[in-house]
């Protein structure tokens, strides 16, 4: 009995500490998505004009709990240049939502 509740103890400890910020697939499939749906709406901007045609994630770290600061690399489709963004993603109940980002550089 000791050694079951000793486990079961460790084990929520192990899954309540994991997941705190998205792995760089998820960031990148959330920066993708919501550029796409930027394009959309901002016909005139590189976004709309060029698609996202690839992310690469150069950092992610959590700036407090449920919150995460993602930089990275937007690449876009044809003549439109590479971003460098700062996002910041929140988790909600289900999954993380993008909330804000900037341009820090435009090649």
């Amino acid at each position: 009995m000791k050694k079951l509740c000793s486990f079961t103890l460790m084990l929520f400890l192990l899954t309540s500490c994991g997941g705190r910020v998205p792995s760089p697939q998820r960031a990148q499939h959330i920066i993708q998505r919501y550029f796409h749906k930027y394009g959309k709406r901002y016909k005139d901007s590189d976004f709309g004009k060029h698609r996202v045609s690839k992310v690469e994630i150069s950092s992610i770290t959590e700036l407090q709990k449920n919150h995460a600061d993602i930089e990275a690399f937007t690449i876009l489709d044809g003549e439109g240049g590479v971003y460098k963004i700062r996002a910041i993603v929140a988790k909600k109940t289900f999954g993380w939502k993008f909330v804000s980002w900037e341009s820090l550089a435009n090649k």
